[in-house]
């Protein structure tokens, strides 16, 4: 079974998150996965919201992230993209829909009932 931790935030809480898309990586990554060129950089003083914006940029549904929704119903941090100020071009301008891992489905586990 897996297992996920989350930290309080007052334990864990990243005064800048930045996440370099420039050269993504889809399907098997790391080791078997293919870039994107993508060219983008996502940056926040709140780091859910900074994973938040980037898992819509990859065109992924961001209720099958497991930990983040997690860290969203904990509080650590914003994940309604209406709540997030997104500053420069609009997110829809810029989605480019990420291929998943071929065995994603094992990852989605978490969201079947026990």
């Amino acid at each position: 079974m897996e297992r996920v931790q989350v930290f309080d935030e007052k334990d864990f809480h990243p005064h800048l998150s930045v996440i370099d898309g420039f050269d993504g990586m889809q399907g098997n990554g790391p080791v078997g996965g293919t870039a994107v060129d993508h060219r983008i950089c996502v940056s926040g003083l709140d780091w859910l919201a900074a994973d938040r914006v980037a898992v819509e940029l990859m065109g992924i549904d961001f209720a099958k992230i497991g930990y983040l929704n997690y860290c969203a119903q904990a509080g650590l941090g914003e994940a309604d993209l209406k709540k997030i100020e997104v500053v420069g071009e609009p997110i829809a301008g810029h989605i480019k829909p990420y291929k998943l891992h071929d065995r994603v489905e094992q990852q989605l586990v978490w969201m079947k009932p026990v």
